[in-house]
């Protein structure tokens, strides 16, 4: 899991962050959408067996953004049970959890504006 510690930003929304998210990732031909997983807000997803699901918090003092690797799809989490399969697909998670958080530590500023 990867976490981006950003300044307080109160103003975020989970729809601003979507759309600063899209405008990169859907770019690469990536989906992002809002998601309907517990503890999680919405996800990007690279193909069926990579995405990462990402949750906002805003603290007090900070701005959590926290970024973990998962199977989108249902199916292949049901065919994925076992260390073998984790084992092949953890780097890839992780790769694309670095990807997404590096990128929104880069848009600091357009998390910011209220035009977002």
């Amino acid at each position: 899991m990867e976490k981006a510690n950003l300044k307080p930003r109160p103003s975020l929304t989970k729809e601003k962050l979507k759309n600063v998210l899209s405008s990169h990732f859907t770019a690469k031909e990536y989906m992002v959408d809002f998601s309907a997983l517990l503890g999680s807000d919405m996800y990007v997803k690279k193909n069926d067996w990579v995405g990462v699901s990402i949750r906002l918090k805003q603290k007090q003092n900070s701005t959590l953004i926290k970024i973990s690797g998962y199977a989108p799809s249902i199916l292949v989490r049901m065919l994925m049970y076992g260390i073998i399969p984790i084992l092949i697909l953890l780097p890839k998670w992780k790769k694309l959890e670095k990807e997404v958080k590096e990128y929104i530590i880069s848009k600091q500023f357009e998390l910011d504006c209220d035009a977002a």
